[in-house]
Order: C-alpha cells, then structure tokens, then sequence
C-alpha cells in the first residue's frame, strides 16, 4: 500500500516537474498571424490564396499572400464561365481591376440560382501566362 502511495506521489511530482520545465510556445506578432479569405477561398500553385465571391450580384476576386493577407493583384485581369439552365451556351464574365489594388472585379450581375462549376482564367498583361482554376460555386 505504501508502495503504490510512493509511486502515485512520484509520478504526480514528475507530471509537475514536466509542465514547469515545458517550454512556452511562442505567440506571434499581431502582423504574423494568419487572416481570413473573404469569400470562397482558392489555394494558389505559389503558396497565395485568391478570395471568390459574389458581392451585390457580381463577381469579385481578391488576391493573399500565404499568410492570407490581401496583397496586389499580380494578373490583370480573369475571365469566369459558367453554365446556366436558361440558355444552351454558357454565362462569361471578365473582371478587371477597379479601386483596390488587391481586387479584381465585374459589373456583370450573375442570375440566380448561384450554384454551378465556375472556370475561372487569370490573366497576365502580355497574354502568353494563364493561371486556370475550376471551383465548385455555391451561394446562397
């Protein structure tokens, strides 16, 4: 009995010890913490992140950086397609830069219902460098 008391006694002791003794994880910088894609976020082959989504009935695309910050817009500009129920040939849209460095954006305003396979294009001044992507949309 006075055996398992020494050795419960010895192993609460140790768990002590190695809470004291574990090194604090280091807390970053309020400008290193990683931010949030507005929309419907896309992963980029360079490690960037490209925001989707549908603002006022338009679409719109911002552009992170891996930390998911909002950077400037290194294409521009993107052409989305999509197929619609309506009509047998599919719903274009190009979107250009407009206020904000860091968006690219349309007037086009897209019809309900807002689910369908978008292709979305991206663009380099110069034309011969596309970065092509293909999402699953869905809005309420």
């Amino acid at each position: 009995m006075k055996r398992a008391l020494l050795f419960v006694a010895a192993g609460c002791l140790l768990c002590a010890l190695g809470a004291v003794a574990a090194p604090a994880k280091p807390v970053p910088p309020a400008d290193e913490k990683e931010g949030t894609v507005a929309g419907t976020p896309i992963a980029r082959a360079d490690g960037g992140w490209l925001g989707l989504e549908l603002k006022d009935g338009s679409f719109q695309i911002t552009f992170y950086d891996a930390k998911k910050k909002p950077v400037a817009a290194d294409r521009s500009s993107a052409v989305l397609t999509w197929n619609v129920h309506y009509q047998p040939n599919p719903e274009r849209t190009l979107l250009l830069p407009g206020g904000d460095p860091s968006v690219l954006s349309s007037p086009y305003h897209v019809k309900a219902p807002h689910t369908f396979t978008l292709h979305i294009t991206l663009l380099k001044e110069g034309g011969a460098d596309v970065e092509p992507y293909i999402v699953d949309f869905s809005e309420p």
